[in-house]
């Protein structure tokens, strides 16, 4: 009976030490460069930078908080003065961390979802006039690796993120921090 009362005890006092996430809120600044396409079908480049604030939910999910600018390659002089079709866009997600706990590998693997506004210079054209900017709706997806090196990690990913004008599909560099 001691027995089995000794082996109770042990697996309650393992259970109640579940292994704890690497983080709770992170914060993450990212650099990406794409392509997408442009006002007359052309390939156009994307400089997108992005400032990313998570926050653990339950498990792997994460609620992600997305500030994205993008620098648009091309212009159009159509008006007598350049007008780059760069954006800004903020956008609400989820993200699954497949390896967000302390005793998993350095090596995270990622993939996130996220839902949006922004407003882009240049997409309405005017017969006759010059073109103006526009609010949108916006989505995208992301998927990445984050390599956890203590408290930071380099985080290196694939992203999505439509546009009315570019779309972009690029490469993302970064960091990723612990706040908590």
């Amino acid at each position: 009976m001691r027995v089995w009362l000794g082996l109770l005890v042990v697996l309650c006092a393992t259970s109640a030490r579940a292994d704890p996430p690497r983080w709770r809120l992170r914060a993450s600044l990212l650099q990406g460069f794409g392509g997408g396409r442009a006002a007359d079908d052309s390939i156009a480049a994307r400089f997108a930078t992005t400032l990313d604030l998570g926050a653990r939910l339950w498990g792997p999910l994460s609620l992600a908080a997305l500030v994205t600018g993008t620098l648009a390659g091309e212009y159009d002089a159509s008006c007598g003065s350049g007008v780059r079709p760069n954006a800004i866009a903020g956008a609400l997600g989820l993200r699954a961390d497949l390896g967000n706990s302390r005793s998993a590998a350095w090596v995270d693997p990622w993939v996130e979802a996220h839902a949006g506004a922004g407003e882009q210079a240049g997409v309405h054209a005017t017969p006759g006039g010059c073109a103006t900017a526009a609010t949108f709706a916006t989505a995208g997806a992301r998927v990445g690796i984050d390599a956890w090196l203590g408290k930071a990690a380099v985080t290196v990913a694939l992203a999505f993120d439509y546009l009315p004008l570019g779309a972009t599909v690029s490469f993302v560099l970064g960091g990723s921090f612990v706040l908590f």
